[in-house]
């Protein structure tokens, strides 16, 4: 948007047609999907005044559905204090605030929890809310197309179509705004219901806006529209599929800060029942259990250039019931440096060779992977996939195997490096590593073997590995955006002569101790 168009918002002329709604008024009747955290709404009200919290995450009105779950009058007082504040403030275009993913995320926000501090407001607060939201919804009309992200697309469409739904918005022009959503919608997500970025959280906070768009759809007369619902139900398949026993999900590309309990309300309202995935081909992961174990694998290549969150091709997660034993560390909620070295190979449960990662989208080389089988085997569930992310650059195709054993009480695995004959550097070590989640200690043995204790637990598990050096080093994990000190066992491997043998194969295998 160039200068003079910022200039020309900013003024009367712009703000004019905007007030076509100045007599607009809200329905109360729309019913809140989410419950929001009781202590983050503590922590809020007590710096909760308008001067100290005109933050930028401020805007989005987040905060308000904790204040709601914190309770009590001096909690609602400040609510409306706040907004009022932000409407005092904010009644004029603002490049940054009134972006329509924001304007689409704080307008759910206000209108979900109208219920609990606008009903009972005065008259004057009613009617300047009920104008302001009139205001921010022509905007959206005509800005939701200039943002680039088809994402950030939708967040705003649904926020529009919250606000048109609580200022009383005939059917339609419900069913128009769901025609425009609908297709938008698709081009975003794989036939198997998992979100194009691969990321779990980006698919996370997708099904969340769908629900709000359904609920928004409903609470205007429609009735069930099935395409939505189809597709709820599938992005919630998917999020069921990554899913530990803890109710965590795997911390593969960049998942790892959303918590279970937020999880657990929001597959709630998805519906999704019955058989847990085991396989989504086009989202690229494999879930398999046995016994009390789960294993999650990444089977897929990395698809965003723009938003790389790792290079973890046929890494892997593994779970004994609500303890996490083989993790991958996550992603913090900021810091730029720390996330890309996050995303290197080597900061997953996988094989790197040289240090180098599996994929780089610079110099044009992509983990395809290839030759993916799952299935019964005798005494247990076995998969088997490779990709080609090393054959560009040292000729080498990696395969991995995972075996888990019927009582999910032995996990073995082989991964197979293979020299195609293309040209390339001469491959000189390769690096498996084990990231052990911060509850479980490890300490070697001797003879290839480690020993891994859970914090809090009698079981133990005994690591053991062939062909290759076994060592333990430091690692690091994020749960719920907290960083936490945690190991890692480290598999190395020479070489240099599988030119000349044309294969290598390092075998490994978890087995449970239960007399540890």
């Amino acid at each position: 948007m160039g200068r003079l168009e910022q200039l020309f918002r900013r003024s009367g002329l712009f703000r004019w047609p905007l007030a076509r709604h100045e007599r607009a008024i809200i329905n109360g009747g729309l019913q809140d999907n989410w419950r929001g955290n009781a202590a983050d709404g503590s922590v809020f009200l007590s710096a909760a005044h308008a001067d100290s919290v005109q933050t930028q995450s401020f805007h989005n009105f987040n905060w308000l559905r904790d204040l709601r779950a914190r309770g009590g009058n001096d909690a609602r007082t400040a609510a409306r204090r706040l907004i009022e504040a932000w409407l005092d403030k904010n009644h004029n275009w603002h490049p940054e605030y009134w972006q329509p993913d924001v304007m689409g995320t704080r307008l759910s926000n206000l209108l979900f929890c109208y219920g609990w501090y606008g009903v009972s407001a005065t008259e004057e607060f009613q009617n300047k809310l009920a104008a302001s939201v009139a205001r921010q919804a022509h905007c959206l009309v005509l800005d939701w197309r200039r943002l680039n992200s088809k994402d950030s697309q939708i967040t705003a469409l649904k926020g529009l179509a919250v606000a048109e739904a609580a200022l009383g918005c005939s059917q339609d022009e419900m069913q128009a705004l769901l025609d425009i959503a609908i297709p938008r919608i698709e081009a975003q997500i794989f036939d198997d219901g998992g979100h194009k970025s691969r990321m779990p959280e980006t698919h996370f906070y997708m099904l969340r806006d769908l629900i709000e768009f359904r609920s928004a759809s409903a609470f205007a007369g429609l009735g069930e529209d099935k395409t939505l619902d189809h597709i709820i139900g599938k992005m919630g398949a998917i999020c069921r599929m990554w899913r530990h026993g803890n109710g965590s999900f795997t911390h593969m590309n960049g998942a790892g800060i959303v918590a279970a309990e937020l999880i657990d309300e929001t597959l709630a309202r998805a519906g999704s029942r019955g058989k847990v995935l085991q396989h989504a081909p086009y989202s690229g992961f494999m879930r398999f259990s046995s016994g009390r174990s789960t294993i999650i694998m990444d089977i897929g290549a990395p698809c965003d250039e723009a938003n790389i969150t790792g290079f973890g091709t046929l890494g892997f997660e593994f779970s004994f019931g609500s303890n996490l034993l083989i993790v991958n560390p996550g992603q913090p909620p900021i810091g730029e440096n720390l996330h890309r070295l996050l995303c290197s190979t080597s900061a997953h449960s996988t094989l790197s060779l040289d240090g180098q990662n599996s994929s780089s989208f610079g110099d044009n080389r992509i983990a395809s992977t290839s030759d993916i089988e799952f299935g019964q085997v005798d005494g247990g569930l076995m998969t088997t996939a490779s990709h080609s992310g090393y054959e560009k650059s040292h000729g080498i195709v990696h395969q991995r195997t995972l075996y888990l054993a019927t009582n999910g009480g032995n996990l073995r695995g082989a991964d197979r490096l293979e020299y195609t004959g293309a040209p390339g550097e001469l491959p000189r070590q390769a690096i498996i590593r084990f990231h052990l989640h911060p509850k479980v200690s490890a300490a070697i043995l001797g003879n290839g073997r480690v020993l891994m204790k859970i914090r809090g637990n009698r079981i133990g598990w005994i690591f053991k590995a062939g062909q290759c050096n076994v060592s333990i080093d430091t690692s690091i994990y994020f749960d719920a955006g907290m960083r936490q000190s945690a190991q890692q066992i480290v598999l190395t491997a020479p070489m240099t002569n599988i030119r000349s043998v044309g294969s290598q194969h390092i075998k490994w295998a978890f087995q449970r101790n239960d007399t540890v």
